[in-house]
């Protein structure tokens, strides 16, 4: 008996770091190869008290909306509850990463880093998971770069 509740005990664990560690490489969602260029924290300034931890992800230049939707509700469902970015391009990715971060900053230690090409953000950008409206009581959601909802995830 022994055995077998530590079995179950190992299956638990190994099943929830999974849904929990997005690595960094490929992915396959929805029937798209996505890459999975990193993660980064912030402290939204909406929600201050709470760490945000964002995966960025880069999906393919042909993603069109509705593509986008369907990637976005399978991440969804490999990785509940997990913030993503979606980019469909990387050239100006770090400098976003690090301007996010600047501007979230409460401590002060971030360093000051520019707004990315405007056009490169409206161009790539594609949409966010995140669960910050409050319009829809935080539920988890796909919404564009402005935070308004494309499609309710739960």
């Amino acid at each position: 008996m022994k055995g077998v509740a530590m079995g179950v005990l190992l299956f638990l664990l190994c099943a929830y770091s999974h849904a929990e560690d997005v690595l960094e490489g490929k992915l396959k969602l929805a029937g798209f190869q996505v890459e999975v260029w990193g993660d980064y924290e912030i402290s939204h300034m909406l929600f201050p008290d709470e760490t945000w931890k964002f995966k960025v992800l880069v999906v393919p230049v042909t993603v069109r909306q509705g593509d986008l939707i369907d990637i976005a509700k399978s991440f969804y469902k490999k990785y509940p509850r997990t913030r993503a970015r979606f980019f469909s391009d990387k050239q100006h990715l770090q400098q976003f990463v690090e301007r996010d971060i600047y501007v979230n900053d409460r401590s002060g230690t971030a360093k000051e880093v520019a707004f990315p090409d405007s056009k490169w953000v409206q161009n790539n950008l594609l949409g966010n998971i995140n669960n910050r409206s409050e319009k829809y009581n935080r539920t988890w959601m796909l919404e564009n770069r402005y935070g308004s909802r494309i499609v309710l995830l739960e």
